[in-house]
């Protein structure tokens, strides 16, 4: 979905180019389809973006385009289908903690040849632009493997993601019928819902406004893509700069002063990032009523890049920030 400057401090012009496309800059309704088989589960067919794989086992060798997406295999119990993944800077020990994860790039467009030499059945992206072709895997190069593709969150390349929580249930439902695990899917879709209900129940206070923002060497964006909105959503935030037009603008810190939001939510990536991030939005927007009120808060980026149930994490934590906990 999303992502700022990691442990290893990503280029800039890769960390503008992946925020803009996680920020929910395209989407399509994905529509999860079983075909007949009621004893094996198979073969099903699945459309991620408009396009339709069928899939005739559960996949095996898996790809991912963040690390993070990994934690939302495991919730399902098919972690172990996973054999590495894009975005390896953003690493926060999904290697460790699961070994088969080998085959990983630190590009967020894998290489044709990264992506052949893999040889997946399936690649779950972060965003359909993970496929541009432009001197990088194309989506032709995953029907030359025959792998399919599902891309979290519809950020798909030709139309608009929509800023609902939502659209994390919906992935959850599309994996467990391709993984052939609808009741675990189903049992892990009630948790997220109650806890979401759970987190945005902590809001008493009525009508919030947030400022989500992301700074790269001094320099402030708005973030306004969906899932920064499906969160601010889910707990009933209005996000001060939702009109701003594009899902990840440059604006002044003046801009943010002005607006002055009851809430300040600062991306970093990295729990080692965090207290810095913390700090340098202080700094900078002195002044603001969310400073004054000690009102200044994180969000993690690499929950965002990872989509599924780390969404969810970020939902908890930004209401146990903004609201405190009961």
């Amino acid at each position: 979905m999303t992502h700022p400057p990691t442990r290893t401090l990503l280029g800039t012009s890769l960390l503008i180019a992946t925020l803009f496309a996680a920020s929910g800059c395209a989407s399509s309704t994905s529509a999860t389809t079983p075909a007949a088989s009621e004893t094996s589960g198979y073969p099903v067919t699945v459309s991620s973006c408009g396009v339709s794989h069928t899939y005739t086992s559960a996949p095996q060798r898996v790809l991912l385009g963040a690390p993070g997406i990994v934690d939302t295999l495991d919730a399902l119990g098919v972690a172990d289908s996973a054999m590495g993944y894009a975005l390896s800077d953003l690493d926060e020990g999904e290697a460790a903690a699961h070994p088969a994860l080998t085959n990983n790039t630190s590009d967020w467009t894998p290489a044709k040849e990264y992506l052949l030499g893999a040889d997946p059945d399936l690649f779950i992206a972060n965003d359909e632009q993970q496929f541009t072709g432009d001197g990088a895997a194309s989506l032709a190069d995953l029907e030359t493997v025959g792998a399919g593709l599902y891309v979290l969150g519809d950020y798909c390349a030709d139309s608009t993601a929509k800023p609902s929580i939502d659209a994390v249930y919906n992935d959850i439902d599309s994996l467990g019928t391709i993984y052939n695990v609808p009741d675990k899917a189903k049992t892990l879709n009630d948790q997220l819902r109650s806890r979401v209900d759970a987190a945005a129940a902590l809001n008493h206070g009525g009508p919030v406004t947030a400022a989500s923002v992301s700074i790269v060497d001094g320099t402030v964006y708005a973030l306004t893509g969906a899932g920064y909105e499906a969160v601010l959503d889910s707990l009933g935030i209005t996000n001060a700069f939702a009109g701003v037009g594009a899902n990840y603008t440059q604006i002044s810190r003046e801009d943010v002063i002005t607006a002055d939001p009851d809430i300040i939510f600062v991306t970093y990536s990295g729990p080692d990032d965090k207290a810095t991030a913390i700090a340098n939005a202080t700094s900078l927007f002195a002044g603001s009523k969310a400073v004054t009120d000690g009102k200044v808060f994180g969000q993690d980026e690499n929950a965002y890049q990872a989509g599924g149930i780390r969404i969810v994490d970020v939902v908890e934590q930004s209401a146990k920030d903004a609201f405190g906990s009961e």
